[in-house]
């Protein structure tokens, strides 16, 4: 039998991967100016309502925020560029991204939104200021080198690789983030077995919002949406998922009306075929304020 020799191929990524970390996100401290109250245009979008599940009318959570001149991203889930886009909005807009948690469907199109931004405006793109748990450094260096391939081959099209690389912001409960408009102050949440998972508020000179991220009935959360103009908290109906680490639709209701929340908005729906009224009947079991469902590019202020 005649025998067969392979000769060694150069590997198509050979002088694109290199050992060394070609983008490094920067850690810095919260800061900013104090007690900024300014009115000015708010917005707050829902640019997904979705779970790790793949369906066709709710994509990857992520919520949409615009205050004043700032665009503010809460989660990345996926398709939320495109969701911003429907909306109006580039990602090259954004000038925050706040983080809940580091599940893959709060987080996995942070490197699209970063990419897009740097390659569709080569000469004049800022990346947003991330703002995310512990960890989040790590993150946004580790899913950049995934994409250093991408990154290493533009390069000899005069793309500055400075330009895609953010600043990051690591939270703790109580941290405070200013714009000129607003504030969000993050606060932690019980998301067990995930030990670093964040709800934020964020305060205009005349509202405020809560994002709960992903939690179970929470008195950090209720605290910290205490009087709040709309609470946008997730939700599971009995019987579905995982409910030891999230908050029944059951109870969800209970946990607005303990916050004294003027509107409470249902996200992160799991699962996300059912009829609005089976979430709503649950819900006013204890809870008399106002109500919604939510759906994927519903504006709720």
């Amino acid at each position: 039998m005649a025998s067969v020799t392979h000769e060694k191929s150069q590997s198509p990524l050979a002088g694109y991967l290199a050992g060394e970390q070609l983008v490094r996100g920067r850690l810095v401290p919260a800061a900013g100016a104090a007690g900024a109250r300014e009115p000015g245009r708010f917005g707050v979008w829902l640019t997904g309502t979705g779970t790790p599940a793949v369906l066709p009318d709710r994509n990857g959570p992520s919520t949409l925020v615009q205050a004043g001149t700032d665009l503010m991203l809460v989660d990345c889930g996926n398709g939320c560029a495109y969701q911003m886009a429907r909306l109006g909005f580039r990602p090259s807009d954004l000038t925050h991204v706040f983080i809940t948690h580091h599940h893959a469907d709060h987080n996995v199109d942070l490197p699209f939104i970063l990419m897009s931004g740097w390659i569709s405006y080569r000469d004049d793109y800022r990346p947003p200021l991330i703002v995310g748990p512990p960890g989040t450094l790590e993150f946004v260096n580790r899913m950049l080198a995934l994409h250093e391939y991408d990154i290493r081959a533009r390069l000899d099209h005069a793309y500055d690789v400075e330009r895609l690389a953010p600043e990051v912001i690591e939270v703790d409960d109580g941290t405070e983030v200013f714009g000129r408009t607003w504030r969000t102050t993050s606060f932690r949440v019980d998301h067990h077995p995930v030990c670093e998972a964040f709800g934020y508020r964020i305060d205009t000179h005349d509202t405020s919002v809560v994002i709960s991220g992903d939690t179970r009935p929470c008195d950090n959360l209720i605290d910290h949406a205490s009087d709040a103009d709309v609470l946008i908290h997730e939700a599971i109906y009995p019987g579905y998922g995982y409910p030891a680490y999230h908050t029944l639709s059951s109870d969800v209701g209970r946990v607005a009306a303990k916050a004294n929340a003027r509107h409470l908005v249902l996200t992160h729906l799991l699962p996300g075929h059912l009829p609005d009224e089976r979430w709503l009947d649950d819900v006013r079991l204890h809870y008399t304020g106002r109500a919604t469902v939510g759906r994927d590019l519903m504006r709720v202020v």
